[in-house]
């Protein structure tokens, strides 16, 4: 069932929320959704992510250009929407800078998946190999042609991004592409690393995040922003 723009807003709002509760942005980072059935996306504006507010929530549209809101966007702006008008399937992007994850943006070890919910990321997560902030939509469309068809990649020595057909989907590839590189860094500690094959990936990513897991992890991390007084 398709959301209203009002029920987006407050998804994107917990999305904010879950990803400075599990330390992934400090201050820096932004989230957008796709309004359905229009060429317009909704955008946090330039304000730390956990403290923004539904009232401050920017509308573009697929030009790049503010529609609906006051504050100032995000410099980054130019990501999303190339991301947006390269892949009609996605639905929702997070932009954060994950600590773990970073290390794999800055050195030559590929992250690749050691456990379930790494199997997203068979193959290596892609790295946008220029360390520029993406201020121009010629940056966002190199950014979308590095990110091809997979959920996340690593912005070199800039954080990461992560893709979905929804809010959810977008921030729990975002927490497990920061799971995984907690496990590969651990593995590497002791030890080399067992690597899940194209078809263990294969089939543990089917058996991971099928739609009811999916809801199932959602309420978890949105249960745990509700315990945390904002």
């Amino acid at each position: 069932m398709k959301k209203s723009s009002s029920q987006i807003k407050k998804d994107i709002i917990t999305a904010c929320k879950i990803l400075s509760h599990l330390g992934l942005v400090k201050g820096f980072g932004h989230v957008s959704a796709r309004i359905p059935d229009s060429d317009l996306f909704i955008l946090t504006p330039r304000i730390g992510l956990e403290l923004v507010k539904e009232r401050e929530l920017l509308v573009f549209n697929l030009k790049g250009e503010i529609v609906q809101g006051g504050y100032p966007p995000p410099i980054e702006a130019p990501l999303h929407t190339a991301i947006f008008n390269a892949r009609v399937e996605v639905n929702a992007i997070a932009r954060f800078h994950a600590p773990r994850a970073s290390l794999f943006s800055v050195t030559d070890r590929r992250l690749e998946p050691v456990h379930n919910h790494g199997s997203f990321f068979s193959g290596g997560v892609p790295v946008f190999p220029k360390t520029d902030l993406i201020l121009t939509q010629m940056l966002g469309e190199g950014v979308a042609a590095a990110l091809g068809e997979k959920p996340a990649m690593l912005l070199r020595g800039n954080g990461q991004v992560t893709v979905g057909k929804t809010i959810p989907e977008a921030v729990v590839m975002a927490i497990y592409l920061e799971e995984a590189a907690d496990m590969l860094y651990g593995a590497l500690q002791i030890g080399k690393p067992v690597f899940l094959s194209p078809e263990e990936s294969a089939t543990r990513e089917k058996e991971t995040l099928s739609p009811i897991d999916l809801e199932r992890a959602w309420n978890f991390f949105k249960s745990s922003i509700r315990r945390k007084s904002y």
